[in-house]
């Protein structure tokens, strides 16, 4: 049985990171393979998320880890990761999915301090968006035998790519040659991956929890949850935490559903926190990373922010509308003239090839839409076609895996 070694952000307290590790590790596992969870966990990361969140969640999702996830010894740097890959004897390692390529431009990591008139640091550059770096493949400078390696659905949340020196760009078209199989999750990486290394053999794949349904069976039923939770048969899920949106505005949202669908809104946590507002129900941290999954599933909507709710409602034909944080800017003159990049947006990239745009407002917006139009664009939510939109994404996932264990010579 071959040995396959799964790199991603696999331990950090996010419900989606999980739920794409785990659904890699099940399709290796119905594949006949045995996959381990390369356990690469810089301290820079491990403290950042210690501050992040509340430890009752940090411990609910690395005792998740822990006991879910085939992992391999602590690895704390990229040669820590080559060791367990010989020890271990990795036959071939896949890396992804998530935002694993957001290497941080040396230009970007100097500010001008106009006081001082001079170039100071912007902070620390952690483990992971720096070089030597595990998920572009540097493990492999330090292995006497190289092992295969394939990229899936990787993405750059963002990347700057465009500021990339020459140097830089010359190291990491070297690494990308560690690759064989590569795709992204979104065009804005597929472009930057092309723009470094000249590939034209990439391609965009969906997330793996597009098809975590398949990988997984837990047999958590509806009735485990409603009862677990106290919620009623109905109910939709609620969930902001990053206060660009006022109390009232969201309020008004929550009135206007219920009226007019019915239903219970419940108040619904990130890791970071639960924000509470105007709902009969809430659900209180620390919550089970799978139990997030269900609860998002055997609902009637989803109103919030972040992309993997959006993955897991549109997998599970789930009606949604979404608050979308992400994108960047190109800035010609600082401070005077730069233009959005929508497209740089994860949420914008995958609900753009569903078609579901109508149902997604950016925070980089000038303007606001009114509570009655989100409302109805939530309400009006086509499932038969968020259905077939499921279907063909599962289907695309399957074919690249197919091509994923091709290029790693696992058949």
């Amino acid at each position: 049985m071959k040995k396959i070694g799964i790199l991603t952000y696999h331990c950090v307290t996010n419900f989606g990171a999980q739920l794409q590790t785990i659904s890699s590790v099940g399709y290796f596992k119905r594949k006949g393979y045995e996959p381990i969870v390369l356990h690469w966990f810089p301290f820079d990361l491990e403290n950042f998320y210690k501050r992040e969140v509340p430890m009752c969640q940090y411990n609910e999702q690395m005792k998740f880890a822990e006991t879910m996830m085939p992992l391999s010894k602590l690895c704390r740097t990229v040669k820590d990761v080559a060791k367990e890959i010989e020890r271990i004897q990795i036959d071939a390692v896949f890396i992804g999915s998530d935002a694993l390529f957001d290497y941080t431009p040396l230009r970007n990591r100097k500010h001008l301090n106009i006081k001082k008139l001079r170039l100071e640091p912007n902070g620390t550059i952690g483990a992971t968006h720096d070089l030597p770096n595990a998920f572009w493949g540097s493990f492999n400078d330090y292995l006497e035998n190289p092992v295969p390696c394939s990229g899936f659905s990787i993405s750059s949340q963002n990347a700057p790519y465009f500021r990339y020196s020459k140097s830089e760009l010359k190291e990491l078209k070297r690494l990308l040659g560690y690759f064989g199989f590569l795709s992204l999750r979104d065009e804005w990486t597929c472009n930057m991956v092309k723009y470094i290394s000249g590939r034209t053999d990439v391609t965009v794949t969906p997330d793996p929890v597009f098809a975590f349904n398949l990988n997984n069976a837990f047999g958590i039923t509806k009735e485990y949850i409603l009862e677990k939770y106290n919620l009623p048969e109905n109910y939709i899920l609620i969930s902001f935490c990053l206060d660009q949106l006022t109390d009232d505005y969201i309020n008004e949202i929550i009135h206007k559903v219920e009226v007019r669908s019915g239903y219970s809104c419940v108040s619904f946590p990130m890791p970071r926190k639960l924000k509470s507002y105007h709902t009969t129900y809430k659900i209180e941290l620390p919550l089970p990373t799978l139990d997030w999954y269900y609860l998002i599933k055997f609902s009637q909507g989803y109103i919030g922010e972040l992309m993997h709710p959006i993955i897991v409602s549109i997998h599970n034909s789930i009606p949604f509308y979404c608050f979308d944080q992400y994108g960047t800017f190109k800035t010609i003159i600082p401070m005077i003239w730069h233009k959005r990049l929508p497209e740089s947006s994860k949420i914008y990239d995958v609900l753009k090839r569903g078609d579901f745009l109508k149902n997604v407002h950016s925070y980089q917006s000038k303007f606001l839409p009114s509570t009655d139009e989100i409302v109805e664009k939530f309400l009006s939510f086509d499932r038969t076609a968020c259905g077939k939109f499921a279907n063909n994404m599962e289907a695309k996932y399957l074919a690249a895996m197919e091509e994923v264990e091709n290029s790693l010579n696992l058949k």
